[in-house]
């Protein structure tokens, strides 16, 4: 199995990219395609930027793909970035939640005093 650094994985996207550390056995090093299918099968539920990984790779339409794959070291400081991001995003769902019901609930003679 060959190590690499995660360059990029987007959830939403359900793919992203691996830089690997040391060439295949074809001597390719370029970057390997990894999709959540692959994540699923090994039971991770995310990647974030700059983590380390294990990853075994075979060629799929002309491209690299990741075939198992397994984390070796998660980068903390990522992992905490992603948390804010996401803890951020829900707040600002409920607080447009909040205005919506705000709205609602005025009826028809908000502009009378």
């Amino acid at each position: 199995m060959r190590q690499g650094k995660v360059k990029w994985y987007n959830g939403k996207k359900c793919f992203g990219f691996i830089s690997p550390d040391t060439p295949n056995e074809d001597g390719n090093t370029d970057d390997v395609f990894v999709h959540s299918s692959s994540l699923k099968a090994a039971g991770i539920r995310f990647l974030n930027e700059n983590d380390i990984v294990e990853f075994e790779d075979e060629v799929r339409n002309d491209k690299l793909s990741v075939t198992t794959i397994n984390l070796i070291q998660r980068d903390e400081e990522a992992a905490r970035q992603f948390q804010e991001r996401r803890a951020e995003r829900r707040r600002a769902i409920e607080e447009r939640k909040q205005r919506k019901e705000k709205s609602s609930r005025r009826g028809f003679a908000f502009w009378k005093k």
